[in-house]
């Protein structure tokens, strides 16, 4: 059985995405988020620190985004949204989703803070990053991988879309953003409610 403890909206929502995305039925137990509580953490959630999300398959805890996108695409080895082991495209599928959580995430963070007005250094990466974003998308996408929607463009969308206002002016973004309307996704953010109770899901067609 796979469990999810998510905070509604924070950046568990996007692994709730990709739960719906790769058909899996899951419980969904929301935990309160140590930003809104002072920093305490829910007792029920397994990850060290009470952050969102965290994944308990059958008592194997794993935590962090990124571990936990590789973790179930890996388990669910024939769904699209992920790329196997074996498949030509897996070097590109683990560039990008480690891409995204190691460089993009921070720097958007950093963004958001001010702290790129402070180190030029930085600031330049940023630049570089969206540069080589952008490029991408026009040069091979519509997709990260081309035409394959993957888990690695769930993270990626999720980031830009709640940060779109630091992002600037930029039509390749917008029309990524705009691929991000997909049943599975309408599907979490219908359960992304913060008083539901918690549930079995089992993801729809």
């Amino acid at each position: 059985m796979l469990t999810l403890y998510h905070a509604p909206g924070s950046v568990s929502s996007r692994i709730a995405w990709l739960l719906e995305e790769l058909g899996a039925m899951y419980e969904l137990v929301n935990v309160a988020d140590p930003y809104s509580t002072g920093g305490r953490a829910d007792a029920r959630n397994p990850h060290p620190h009470g952050f969102t999300p965290a994944l308990d398959h059958d008592g194997r805890i794993v935590t962090e985004t990124g571990a936990i996108a590789l973790y179930l695409t890996d388990l669910f080895p024939n769904a699209q949204v992920g790329v196997p082991a074996g498949d030509a495209l897996r070097g590109r599928y683990l560039t990008w989703l480690f891409y995204q959580v190691g460089l993009t995430e921070p720097l958007v963070y950093m963004k958001g803070t001010q702290a790129l007005s402070r180190d030029a250094a930085m600031a330049r990466l940023d630049a570089a990053m969206m540069q080589h974003i952008e490029a991408t998308l026009a040069e091979s996408g519509p997709y990260l991988l081309g035409e394959r929607f993957t888990a690695a463009d769930i993270l990626m969308m999720s980031l830009f879309e709640q940060a779109r206002a630091l992002l600037g002016a930029s039509p390749s973004i917008d029309a990524y953003l705009a691929l991000a309307d997909r049943p599975a996704r309408r599907r979490a953010l219908q359960r992304d409610k913060p008083h539901a109770p918690s549930a079995v899901h089992a993801a729809g067609p």
